[in-house]
């Protein structure tokens, strides 16, 4: 069916170029020429690599504080009702409302894009992981308080795994949105990376180029969340389900 789709868009966009011309839509042919050409003289590998350091130091701090505050603020009440209006105020700002105090304080290169990712994908992390350790299974709680089990051991051994599948859910959320934030950044500030290839292109009107570092891009977010999706499945198979158990 996927095969299908896709041969469905390459026959739509050779009909389109044929109508409308090159400005419009490449041809498919064109645009498989200079995804050769970028990769064979480097200038898609490097830009990949820059992108990628970017994505991943963002992302990375993003996982690392979002699961780390979202685990305290689910698993203490008081906190959580504490910060939660500022969360849902942080999380409900477009984030190009930060763009400029950003590059204020952290100028227009490599950090500020991390500092850019990391904002954008930090609040679904951190979203996701409060709600699974505030909602964890009653049951297997109570189980364990009456097998003695403290309030560290419930906290880390029962209460975080089953969680698991609600923070692996957010980390695949903010997976696909850091990419999205690598690009924004690269177009706003210092002009690096797949997203500065992109804007080259599209000023010179290059088309082929342009879509050509579209499909790379495309391909990066799809690999990302396919492997969090894997990830997801494969740490969520000890849970067995309260029904089945019974």
């Amino acid at each position: 069916m996927q095969g299908l789709i896709a041969l469905a868009l390459i026959l739509g966009m050779q009909v389109l170029n044929a109508v409308a011309g090159n400005l419009v839509m490449p041809s498919p042919l064109s645009v498989l020429r200079q995804e050769i050409e970028m990769w064979a003289d480097g200038t898609l590998l490097w830009a990949l690599w820059q992108s990628l350091s970017v994505l991943g130091a963002g992302f990375g701090l993003a996982a690392t504080s979002g699961v780390f505050v979202g685990i305290l603020l689910g698993g203490f009440p008081f906190m959580g009702r504490v910060f939660a209006p500022f969360v849902m105020a942080m999380n409900s700002t477009p984030g190009a409302a930060f763009i400029p105090l950003i590059i204020v304080w952290f100028g227009l290169y490599t950090e500020a894009k991390i500092v850019l990712v990391w904002h954008a994908a930090v609040f679904p992390i951190l979203i996701s992981t409060a709600a699974g350790i505030a909602n964890a299974n009653r049951d297997l709680t109570e189980m364990a308080q009456s097998f003695g089990a403290g309030r560290r051991v419930l906290f880390w051994q029962v209460m975080v795994p089953d969680a698991l599948p609600s923070i692996l859910s957010g980390l695949r959320i903010g997976a696909a949105i850091s990419t999205v934030g690598t690009v924004i950044a690269e177009l706003t500030m210092a002009q690096s990376g797949l997203g500065g290839l992109m804007i080259t292109a599209g000023n010179r009107f290059q088309m082929d180029r342009y879509f050509a570092v579209v499909i790379v891009l495309m391909a990066l977010g799809t690999l990302i969340s396919m492997g969090l999706r894997l990830a997801e499945r494969r740490f969520a198979r000890w849970r067995v389900a309260l029904t089945e158990a019974r």
